[in-house]
């Protein structure tokens, strides 16, 4: 049995290497402070930012401006997506990017923003052209009137940007940035204007570096649930319960952190479960949170119509705040003698128990019951902390995901992986849906028995955190030795 593989977990050291001492040559110019006009095909220009790049060619450059045509939001996080309206080869040099030379390509496209109730959409021309040696592609937003420039889109006439040969050999060029301005200093008008125009040629020249070593993409989002389907759900939640948590948490937790996220998760699971239910049956899966923790997802969760509870070894002060029908036990958990009903078994990053999530749910008295796992520090099946060594080229935290899924596999479980769009490195969702052929009692009563026989149940920080306060007051009370 072989578990669904998304993202790599190891990478070309050596090409890894050379890539990072290419990007330690990045040495730009900016001209955010005074101006720098530049003549350009007879046409002026404004220059924001320069920085020379070794031995990369006009390919590489190419290669990511079509990524960054194809999807906006890869440097203009406010915009949800990008959809191409229009795709016309080698226009006439007569359209407005002509310019800057002949022109290879013109694509139309539209922006369509995260906040659809707040922002307008935006129509935008996207050029491609030649001019001697040198390259240039613009986007020139389509609008009648400045004003109708949305807040998150720069606030130019139009932008650009520019790969320019400075030898005969092509061994080396200039990276640029190019904008006509709306008025002078309309696209550097604040701190963090400037700071974007910044980050931007950074990230020009990293990824240009990148295409010319081979991209090797770490990890693959949006495989299970699909990204519209889930960002429709995350903003759903989000203007729903954010600002009232974020402003209320009495945990000293960040709330930004962990309300987020927990809406996250809660969209990618309402998304899934949505997935897997039948539309003419109106019986919803129920749940249970091992390790709940802060219990926000449980919340959630409950709150959008689903019926489960959460366990954790201790109560928070938030969870008073939840409404009544959210159902969170404090109790010390067993996994080994654990067993639930429920239709699914939820392990957001839970530790010790993280492990147990398959074994768990592969006991389950619900015959179709199902996982998922969001690993995060190492333990085994004892509840100890695995000492976990990674060669060249691995993470310790990738080596820990493959151990559950085997662990899953062992349960007859079909493993699936998902790399969450959560605010954590740590975002590698699990998942067991379907069952393998055969049967697996046996195997999973080995593992019970091997996890049982050493198994040490975590204490609880409360307890904890009382031992370290009696300590404390021990130290204060003990009497100071003898100068004699």
């Amino acid at each position: 049995m072989s578990h669904q593989v998304l993202g790599v977990e190891e990478v070309n050291t050596a090409a890894e290497a050379l890539r990072i001492a290419e990007f330690a040559k990045f040495k730009p110019a900016y001209y955010l402070e005074e101006i720098n006009e530049i003549q350009i095909n007879g046409s002026s220009w404004r220059m924001l930012a320069s920085v020379d790049i070794e031995n990369s060619e006009e390919d590489h450059f190419l290669a990511v401006m079509d990524k960054w045509t194809l999807s906006a939001e890869t440097i203009i996080p406010p915009v949800e997506r990008t959809v191409v309206d229009d795709l016309t080869k080698r226009q006439e040099p007569s359209h407005n990017g002509a310019d800057l030379g002949l022109v290879n390509s013109h694509i139309r496209r539209t922006l369509i923003p995260k906040r659809k109730g707040k922002d307008c959409w935006l129509e935008e021309d996207v050029v491609v052209s030649k001019l001697d040696s040198s390259t240039y592609i613009q986007f020139i937003p389509r609008v009648t009137n400045s004003s109708d420039i949305p807040f998150y889109y720069p606030q130019v006439a139009t932008y650009g940007f520019g790969y320019i040969r400075t030898d005969d050999n092509c061994t080396a060029c200039t990276l640029v940035i190019l904008v006509r301005e709306l008025a002078i200093g309309s696209a550097v008008a604040t701190t963090k204007q400037r700071s974007v125009w910044q980050d931007l040629v950074k990230k020009l020249y990293k990824w240009t570096v990148t295409e010319r070593f081979g991209y090797q993409k770490h990890s693959e989002h949006d495989v299970i649930i699909g990204y519209e389907q889930y960002t429709a759900k995350y903003h759903q939640l989000k203007a729903k319960y954010a600002q009232r948590w974020v402003e209320g948490w009495t945990e000293q937790t960040d709330p930004k952190k962990f309300v987020y996220e927990d809406i996250a998760i809660a969209s990618w699971l309402l998304c899934l479960w949505e997935q897997n239910t039948d539309a003419q049956d109106n019986n919803q899966p129920t749940f249970v949170d091992l390790g709940c923790g802060n219990g926000f997802l449980v919340y959630l969760l409950t709150s959008e119509g689903y019926t489960g509870y959460g366990i954790d070894q201790c109560a928070r002060k938030i969870w008073t705040q939840y409404d009544c029908q959210v159902d969170l036990r404090a109790q010390t958990l067993e996994p080994f003698n654990f067993v639930t009903d429920a239709d699914w078994v939820i392990g957001n990053h839970a530790d010790e128990l993280a492990p147990w999530v398959p074994i768990i749910a592969a006991k389950s008295t619900s015959p179709s019951a199902k996982f998922v796992v969001i690993p995060c520090c190492p333990h085994d099946l004892s509840g100890k902390k695995m000492p976990l060594k990674a060669s060249a080229g691995q993470s310790k935290y990738h080596i820990y995901v493959k151990y559950i899924c085997d662990l899953s596999e062992q349960c007859g479980f079909l493993t699936e992986r998902e790399y969450l769009r959560i605010p954590s490195t740590k975002n590698v969702a699990i998942l067991g849906r379907a069952r393998t052929l055969g049967d697996h009692r046996d195997s999973i009563a080995k593992l019970c028995e091997s996890g049982q026989s050493g198994f040490v149940a975590r204490i609880p920080d409360s307890v904890k955190n009382k031992l370290s306060m009696e300590k404390a007051k021990q130290r204060a009370h003990k009497p100071a030795l003898s100068a004699d």
